[in-house]
């Protein structure tokens, strides 16, 4: 089979960011398959541009078997202003012309929803090219606007979005969910419920087991010398965005502090449109307790979770989690085998359906420091067995080759129909 997959935000995992699609896509070729992936060039957590050189509009590159059509987008340095939806509506834009360049047909086109408009690029390419068309959903949008942008739902890019979203899950053979709950609201949408496959995100074992990419030298020098002093690492990988919570871990520190739980240091990796806001939060707390890493390559993320004693999840009190979490990082942090507080009301708990760590109520500081002192405290044996529920909760449910052949079966049966 020739499938082509739109993912504005896909990456190889020598970039930062999520890698679901590659993954997804070595294990189609490793079937015989192959797969064209459009991407942005312009790196969404790094804001530069990671592929293309001055002057190139797009660049074809294969990556371990896997075709990435790099597309040049609009750039955008700050957070989530007009520039950021120009950007979007840029590389729709770019896609479907590139796409219907490319010599071989696909027999599916499978359009991930970051934002809705790779969702249009990709029904348009799949009728132009006579495909079939899949419709991933990793966003509900507008509902992000509603709940995390503050819009109103008469807001007219509310009312257009949701006129959007009701036309791609009306015209895709199949939905593919990344949270368990958001079936019950494309069902309220009127979408039938024999067209929504719930496939969430995981881990790749093969990073795990064959990583051995170092840590940038800074970052690497920092966790050795908090080791040096005995202290144990609090860590939280990811985005420092408006809807991630990390000012409750802020908040926790300043309590570990102010209590002289000096042996509990926390290590926040990552970057994101608030992390200047965090670093002079910190600062303005005389926070000793906290380190601030940028971005790192996906494939260095084993090694700094290997060298992280506990992991955390912290969100806040949104109404979208009713629909369940589905991050790339919460079974990462399972796949190394680390004990994870989960500070998160949601549907879904994978940590406690695992045993794998402690959950308790978003937004509570206090709780937070209590649970993350509470695993300091346990043996070295205790929290390894606990990180090890964790590991084997993602390998028999959670594992890349597993959830791979799955989307691989909706795939076939859609192109069947």
């Amino acid at each position: 089979m020739n499938i082509w997959i739109l993912n504005h935000y896909a990456h190889p995992p020598d970039l930062p960011g999520g890698t679901r699609h590659y993954d997804f896509a070595r294990e189609f070729v490793k079937r015989g398959n192959r797969v064209v992936i459009f991407a942005s060039s312009f790196n969404h957590k790094s804001r530069k541009n990671e592929r293309l050189s001055s002057g190139q509009n797009h660049l074809q590159e294969n990556v371990n078997g896997v075709e990435f059509l790099w597309i040049k987008t609009f750039p955008y340095y700050g957070g989530n202003d007009w520039r950021r939806a120009v950007n979007m509506l840029s590389y729709a834009a770019r896609a479907i012309p590139l796409g219907l360049k490319l010599k071989e047909k696909p027999q599916v086109v499978l359009a991930s929803s970051p934002h809705p408009f790779a969702g249009l690029a990709g029904w348009l390419l799949a009728k132009l090219r006579g495909a079939s068309f899949i419709f991933e959903v990793r966003d509900l949008w507008p509902e992000t606007f509603l709940d995390i942008g503050g819009y109103s739902n008469k807001s007219p890019i509310v009312v257009l979005l949701r006129i959007l979203e009701k036309f791609l899950y009306r015209r895709a053979r199949k939905i593919v969910s990344l949270m368990p709950g958001a079936s019950d609201y494309i069902i309220g949408m009127g979408v039938p419920s024999n067209k929504i496959v719930y496939i969430p995100n995981g881990s790749n074992p093969e990073l795990f087991y064959n990583g051995d990419v170092q840590l940038p030298r800074e970052l690497d020098i920092l966790i050795s010398g908090l080791k040096s002093k005995g202290k144990m690492l609090a860590g939280y990988t990811g985005a420092h965005g408006v809807g991630n919570n990390l000012d409750t871990i802020i908040e926790a520190a300043k309590v570990l502090q102010d209590e002289g739980a000096d042996k509990v240091h926390f290590l926040i990796v990552g970057e994101g449109p608030e992390k200047k806001r965090l670093i002079e939060k910190a600062d303005s707390r005389d926070l000793i307790n906290v380190s601030f890493y940028g971005l790192i390559a996906k494939n260095a993320m084993p090694r700094l979770l290997k060298a992280v004693d506990i992991a955390i999840v912290s969100e806040y009190k949104l109404a979208l989690v009713k629909y369940g979490l589905s991050q790339n990082k919460v079974f990462d942090y399972l796949m190394s085998a680390r004990p994870v507080v989960w500070a998160a009301k949601s549907i879904n708990n994978p940590v406690a359906e695992a045993g794998c760590g402690i959950t308790l109520p978003p937004e509570d500081p206090q709780a937070m420091a209590e649970a993350i002192l509470r695993l300091c405290n346990m043996s070295e044996e205790e929290r390894r067995r606990m990180g090890m529920r964790g590991y084997e909760y993602v390998m028999d449910h959670h594992s890349v080759p597993l959830l791979a052949e799955r989307l691989l079966q909706v795939i076939e049966e859609t192109i069947q129909k």
